[in-house]
């Protein structure tokens, strides 16, 4: 059975005021803040911007010297062999 409503009005909600926005409202032309676009012609353009191939090939580069790293510290700590 379910509890009767309350019929005096003696009972007060609790109702939170709206909080305050932390960032300003955003224009509804949203094309400038899109994360995939393109360079104006006056912005100056970095050196990953210019060389598309750095990235990968800086990440390639990383992770064999990672592996350089791990043998040669394996060997130096006094293994014979890395994979033993």
């Amino acid at each position: 059975m379910s509890t009767p409503a309350r019929t005096d009005r003696t009972a007060t909600a609790a109702v939170p005021a709206p909080r305050q926005a932390a960032d300003p409202p955003v224009d509804e032309d949203l094309d400038h803040r899109s994360g995939n676009r393109q360079t104006a012609p006056s912005e100056p353009v970095g050196l990953f911007g210019r060389h598309a191939w750095l990235t990968p090939a800086l990440g390639v580069a990383c992770v064999l010297a990672v592996f350089v790293a791990m043998i040669l510290l394996t060997w130096i700590a006094g293994g014979g062999t890395p994979f033993d």
